[in-house]
């Protein structure tokens, strides 16, 4: 039957159910933690000694053998999961590193196609690709054809800008050196666009796009693919300045020298692109065949690019 409870401690009285006989636990008018009296064999409530503090619970004994078993069973398994891990990293490890590689050629495909693009505007609007060099009457060399692409690259101002009658180390046209468009200059070079020097450049000479008689255009080209723009290390030449990779002195080869072999920017491949502004990975290894006939124009060669495509 419910019993008159009366804290000790703020005077409440509470009706309590028989069932919380001899449980504690907070008041609930002031919180301080009480005891429900008990009842005799007479059925008499016997009266708890009231302190208003919640005992502390004692942390059972534990057998230190138990808990070396556990610590050891729990390490045991942090090191499972740390070798799966490890294992898991090493396992793919060489796909992750094949997609680093793939992604960072491709930003230098991208920079390309900006390029192409606008040597291809470049051809439909003057009926040829732009000369690789532009002289004056006297046949002195004054700048790249990069200056000459500048508008269908949307930059239209800098083009304005610049003195087309100087040389491109000309002090006017100088002071334009540092307004490089970033397209000209690889983001996997570590210095190239804060030097304003170019990572892409034509491939000149007989058998090219662009031989001694004059650049051909692109309604001349018959090869599919033939390429248009390829990726070198750059060692100093300025984007204004001339300079593009003479296949007549040099020939046609993939290696790390600037200005003299295609490629250096990445260890497995070099990327190029075409006069379709269709961008290849081309491995290191591929036969100089290959390469040659991916160049020529016009020569009908038959060549499997498939697995270049990017």
């Amino acid at each position: 039957m419910p019993f008159e409870f009366v804290c000790p401690f703020c005077y409440t009285k509470t009706k309590v159910a028989d069932e919380f006989l001899g449980q504690s636990g907070p008041c609930v008018n002031c919180g301080r933690h009480v005891i429900m009296p008990t009842r005799n064999e007479q059925g008499v409530l016997v009266a708890s000694i009231q302190t208003g503090v919640a005992p502390r619970k004692v942390p059972a004994k534990v057998d230190p053998r138990q808990r070396a078993m556990a610590l050891a069973i729990g390490l045991s398994a942090v090191m499972l999961v740390l070798a799966c891990i490890v294992g898991g990293i090493w396992y793919a490890l060489p796909g992750i590193q094949q997609g680093i590689s793939i992604a960072a050629q491709r930003r230098d495909l991208d920079n390309m196609r900006t390029i192409v693009e606008a040597l291809n505007d470049y051809n439909a609007r003057y009926g040829t690709y732009p000369p690789p060099v532009v002289t004056d009457a006297a046949g002195k060399k004054l700048y790249s054809w990069r200056v000459l692409v500048l508008p269908f690259m949307g930059y239209e101002d800098l083009y304005q800008r610049f003195q087309l009658n100087q040389a491109w180390d000309s002090p006017a046209n100088m002071a334009l050196v540092g307004e490089m468009p970033s397209a000209f200059a690889s983001p996997n070079s570590d210095d190239a666009l804060m030097n304003h020097e170019t990572t892409y450049v034509l491939l000149v000479g007989p058998n090219t796009v662009f031989p001694a008689t004059g650049p051909m255009s692109k309604a001349q080209i018959t090869d599919d693919p033939t390429i248009l723009l390829v990726e070198t290390k750059n060692n100093g030449t300025l984007w204004t300045e001339p300079g593009d990779i003479d296949t007549s002195a040099v020939g046609v080869s993939i290696g790390v020298k600037p200005m003299q072999s295609i490629g250096g920017h990445h260890r497995d491949h070099v990327v190029v692109m075409d006069s379709d502004a269709k961008g290849y990975r081309i491995p290191k290894e591929t036969p100089q065949v290959v390469i040659d006939a991916m160049v020529t124009p016009t020569a009908g060669e038959q060549v499997d690019v498939k697995e270049f495509e990017d």
